[in-house]
């Protein structure tokens, strides 16, 4: 019996059961303790409870301006989260429940697709890679577009990578089916990305292999047909009234400025995916030279070809492109995961693996790799003292894991089979994941600034809504009410002399604005409560004052 294919391991079910009991473990901690973040997650999480208040399904908005940046398709999948569960409009974990449901099917469609194309083992190995790979960790635990768009492109192109290496055989039409499938739901969430990335790998293979004959195979007719069906219906329904022109505005306002130059100050150089692709793949990006030295020498079989097709022609077109966020390359993710329980098994196996990383190049990779996770043990140290409330036991739980891989890494691949370091990284990727979400994030108090608001708010019922100046953050409207009042400190005056009893919560360099214009109406401040916090999307600090306007001065 093979070490790399323990009988035990592979039979049955329980390469899935083994997945989904690890995602379960990494992806459920923290769902419900980490505040709702600012300012992407909190944006489209408001916009979810809004349809959900407003009982309109189609038309998507930010208290009273439309939201034209992305389809409708993650608002559909969070409101009926909620409605399901049956939770608080405020309650942050069922918004995020579709994020780790998605990429709980991401890594199980990455595992399928690698039995199928490598070996058993290969597929296990690679949905491990996928499921402990740090950016998937964050993504699963946020309410945004990410891992839903990476759960849609994995279905597509997993199924495309059947089709392509079994093209000779008539692959059926229900695989030729759910490509199209996860390309309808991959529109319908994020736009034209995963056209962008399936039409990368289809160019780049037909241009490479001279050959377009085996595209019939993707059963074009009733594949866009059932794509069209997927995505016409609410694009017609949003055709009229405000959102009239939604598709031209999401164009204008979200996918131009990001091709132009560096939208909302996110512009880099290329090569920026590849440096951070060191945390973001972390900590199977100690792996990535060797598998792809490995796949170079192996690129003429079919489904290695099609891993390298899938992931570099679309991360050289995300390194040109002006924008970048960390996140973008992760529908590539899947591939490299592939790539790696292929290497890992097949491409060179135990044997050239051990023979890599003992060399000159390998060593100083391992070397270098070691340093940056140390790094990371430190930097969680120190942002722990800086914004935590005292608690340390995830911080030293987060520095241990980082140390230990980073141990493992120079000492331990010395004399370990392949198998042995895919399963001493999988469990440095789970102890620090862990550690992050159950031990660290939900305990940075300084951070969380909406829900002290919302907490100080709740000590002073009143029947108006909250005004805010200085702080204008999502988050706060999603924990604060739709009808928060997001003004200045001429607007706070007004609102508190309007609404008897109304709140206010104002900065310092507010304050003597709103008790100058107070005091000129015959009115006093009453502060009632004090916050200081640190603004992580503007990175500053910053102290709060809830205040209300009392009555008549003498």
């Amino acid at each position: 019996m093979s070490v790399l294919e323990p009988a035990t391991l592979l039979k049955g079910f329980r390469p899935i059961v083994l997945l989904t009991l690890l995602c379960a473990v990494l992806f459920a901690p923290g769902l419900a303790s980490i505040p709702p973040t600012d300012r992407d997650e909190a944006r489209f999480m408001q916009a979810s409870k809004q349809m959900i208040e407003s009982g309109d399904w189609v038309h998507i908005q930010f208290q009273d301006e439309p939201r034209n940046k992305k389809p409708i398709g993650i608002y559909w999948l969070q409101a009926a989260a909620v409605k399901v569960m049956g939770q608080s409009l405020t309650a942050a974990w069922p918004y995020r429940l579709p994020s780790a449901l998605a990429a709980w099917l991401a890594v199980l469609a990455v595992y399928r697709c690698g039995r199928k194309l490598f070996s058993p083992m290969a597929g296990l190995i690679a949905g491990a890679t996928l499921a402990t790979s740090f950016i998937v960790v964050v993504e699963a635990h946020i309410a945004k577009t990410d891992a839903t768009l990476l759960a849609a492109t994995t279905l597509a192109l997993t199924m495309l990578a059947e089709i392509y290496v079994a093209r000779r055989e008539n692959p059926p039409l229900s695989t030729a089916l759910l490509f199209w499938l996860g390309l309808g739901i991959g529109i319908l969430i994020k736009g034209p990305i995963i056209l962008l990335v399936a039409g990368a790998a289809l160019t780049a293979l037909c241009l490479a292999d001279r050959d377009l004959s085996w595209l019939k195979s993707l059963r074009p007719a009733p594949g866009l047909l059932l794509t069209l069906i997927i995505v016409l219906p609410w694009l017609i329904a949003v055709s009229g009234g405000a959102q009239g022109n939604f598709v031209a505005n999401s164009l204008r306002e979200d996918l131009l400025p990001k091709l132009i130059g560096g939208q909302e100050s996110h512009g880099a150089p290329p090569g920026t995916y590849i440096a951070a692709a060191l945390l973001t793949a972390w900590p199977w990006s100690v792996l990535a030279p060797f598998v792809l030295v490995a796949a170079s020498q192996h690129r003429t079989r079919p489904a290695v070809r099609f891993c390298l097709a899938w992931l570099i022609p679309a991360w050289i077109i995300f390194e040109i492109v002006p924008t970048k966020l960390p996140h973008y390359t992760m529908p590539l993710y899947p591939a490299l995961a592939l790539l790696t329980g292929w290497a890992l098994t097949e491409g060179g196996g135990a044997k050239d693996f051990a023979a890599w990383i003992g060399r000159g190049a390998g060593l100083a990779y391992r070397i270098a790799w070691a340093c940056l996770a140390v790094a990371m043990a430190v930097g969680v140290m120190y942002a722990n003292r800086m914004f935590g409330d005292g608690a340390k036991t995830g911080a030293l739980g987060a520095a241990a894991a980082a140390v230990l891989a980073g141990a493992f890494v120079i000492v331990g691949f010395r004399r370990g089979t392949a198998l042995s370091a895919a399963t001493g990284l999988t469990a440095a990727g789970v102890m620090l994941t862990v550690s992050l979400t159950w031990g660290v994030l939900p305990h940075f108090r300084q951070f969380a600034v909406s829900p002290r608001i919302a907490t100080a708010i709740a000590a002073h019922p009143t029947t108006s809504p909250v005004a805010l100046v200085g702080f204008h953050e999502p988050s706060a409207v999603f924990l604060l009410g739709t009808s928060t009042v997001l003004t200045d400190a001429a607007g706070v005056a007004g609102h508190l002399l309007a609404a008897p009893g109304a709140l206010a919560v104002v900065t310092d360099d507010a304050l003597d604005d709103v008790r100058v214009a107070l005091t000129a109406a015959d009115r006093d401040i009453t502060q009632l409560e004090d916050i200081d916090g640190y603004n992580y999307s503007r990175g500053q600090w910053l102290h709060l004052t809830v205040i209300t306007a009392t009555g008549q001065r003498p």
